[in-house]
């Protein structure tokens, strides 16, 4: 089993979902710097979702997610309160300005699909990205997944490691980690202190943490002061 990181765990992005919202978002951006050498020639771009991303990728906003990672935004850093003016000027205008692309016709009902009959071989939240020509010759098409937790991978290409090197008192359950702690008479958040300082400085991951805890206290500011139905 994969050591995973407190920073694995916890990570900032709209929500509702990393599978379906976050790692979309990513590999639409993805897409973006792949295609880039071809801007020029680039008069299309859409993409095709499959599998559970088709079927409940409307409920998740997987769809605004991909707009979104197209114009260049990354989970962790969009402003969440700009997002709804961005999506409605998408959708209005039916144009976007794509990320190391540039300005094209862009309509979410016509070139962002919903595919319910196939899914992709590798996994089932697989989408396929496609940019054309003027003449609607496919200049370039690659297939992401969105592999849980706001990863994502490409093709066929392995799953890395998140992190490098592993921790020094490992656990794989709630009982093994109060065992570690009680032999190395360490509390849960000293234990996990000493893991987490395998791959980043202390300074580091008291800052992540931060981060992590402005983002979670930014968003019940933002609960508490809208108005409107939940």
């Amino acid at each position: 089993m994969a050591t995973v990181s407190i920073f694995d765990i916890f990570k900032i992005g709209i929500g509702p979902s990393s599978s379906h919202t976050v790692g979309p978002m990513k590999a639409a951006r993805a897409f973006t710097e792949q295609i880039a050498e071809d801007a020029e020639s680039i008069e299309r771009v859409y993409v095709t979702l499959h599998g559970s991303l088709a079927y409940t990728g409307k409920g998740h906003g997987t769809d605004s997610a991909i707009i979104l990672g197209l114009m260049g935004h990354e989970p962790d850093k969009i402003d969440p309160d700009i997002v709804n003016d961005l999506l409605a000027e998408v959708r209005q205008s039916k144009r976007m300005t794509v990320h190391r692309v540039g300005d094209l016709d862009f309509d979410p009902e016509r070139d962002i699909n919903f595919d319910y009959s196939a899914e992709l071989p590798r996994h089932t939240n697989g989408m396929s990205f496609h940019a054309l020509d003027a003449d609607g010759e496919v200049l370039r098409n690659e297939a992401y997944y969105s592999i849980g937790g706001g990863f994502i991978v490409r093709g066929d290409e392995p799953e890395e490691s998140a992190q490098q090197g592993e921790p020094p008192l490992r656990f794989n359950s709630a009982a093994t980690l109060l065992e570690q702690a009680a032999a190395h008479d360490l509390s849960i958040a000293e234990l996990m202190l000493r893991n987490e300082a395998t791959w980043r400085s202390e300074e580091e991951i008291h800052a992540g943490l931060d981060r992590i805890w402005s983002a979670m206290d930014a968003c019940i500011e933002r609960g508490l002061k809208t108005d409107g139905v939940l």
